[in-house]
């Protein structure tokens, strides 16, 4: 089985409403392609008999992100790599949001508006209570961000119209705005080769570590001072045993 890269996101620091766009969620789990029996991560790893749910015959190729519903129905990443890991009692949902091919032909010179036009009648031939398809609006893409807020989700792609599918390419035609979480932290540990970044809450309890994400200005402070000393740490919320998911220094008192 030949593998596909898929296409790679750009980003934007805040959501925009743009003529000539449009905005989807943007959910927190594993990059899945899907299609013909097979699926695989990104990175080309198979995952066919992790995820038997997503098998059918169809000639197509989907792309989307593999979610292990949580707590009130949202997504987890945690959730999602529990089955990766081979929890076969996780339940599992792929949100398909593109199509790279479909009865035996590429889509990927399609313009967007129009392969998704297309991954919808693929999603009706499919017919699976496991695949849906991610819901997208015009214009609107402030009003789906602050949504997302709402609802304590990963955050938005944006999506610009008329453009093509690129595999394995990141563009600035597909861009993601993530709703971070912002904490007043310590920094009580600093390692070095690599670089290391230890966090404890301002009650002094370990929360988590990074290394990376640092700027050049942020990166000549750490080289130079000493903990424990105050930051603000944004991060993509928590985990369930009460650390920062992917935490990033976003400035040093």
């Amino acid at each position: 089985m030949k593998t596909v890269k898929p296409m790679l996101l750009g980003y934007q620091e805040k959501a925009s409403s743009e003529e000539g766009w449009i905005y989807e969620p943007k959910f927190d789990g594993i990059r899945l392609l899907v299609g013909n029996n097979h699926s695989y991560t990104r990175h080309g790893t198979i995952t066919t008999d992790r995820f038997p749910e997503l098998n059918f015959s169809k000639d197509v190729l989907l792309d989307g992100e593999l979610i292990g519903p949580g707590t009130n129905a949202q997504e987890t990443f945690e959730g999602a790599m529990s089955r990766f890991r081979g929890n076969m009692n996780k339940q599992i949902s792929f949100k398909a949001f593109d199509i790279i091919s479909y009865k035996n032909k590429s889509t990927t010179e399609y313009p967007l508006e129009e392969r998704k036009a297309v991954l919808t009648e693929a999603l009706t031939m499919i017919d699976s209570p496991y695949i849906n398809l991610v819901p997208y609006i015009y214009t609107e893409g402030e009003a789906v961000f602050n949504l997302m807020s709402e609802n304590k989700m990963e955050g938005i792609v944006a999506k610009r119209l008329g453009t093509p599918y690129l595999t394995g390419k990141r563009s600035d035609n597909w861009r993601k705005t993530i709703n971070w979480s912002y904490h007043d932290c310590l920094v009580s540990k600093i390692s070095f080769k690599p670089l290391t970044v230890q966090f404890s809450s301002l009650d002094g309890e370990y929360i988590g570590s990074t290394r990376i994400g640092f700027t050049s200005e942020i990166k000549e402070v750490l080289l130079n001072k000493s903990p424990p000393f105050h930051c603000k740490v944004r991060s993509r919320g928590w985990t369930s045993k009460g650390k920062l998911r992917l935490p990033l220094i976003d400035s040093i008192k």
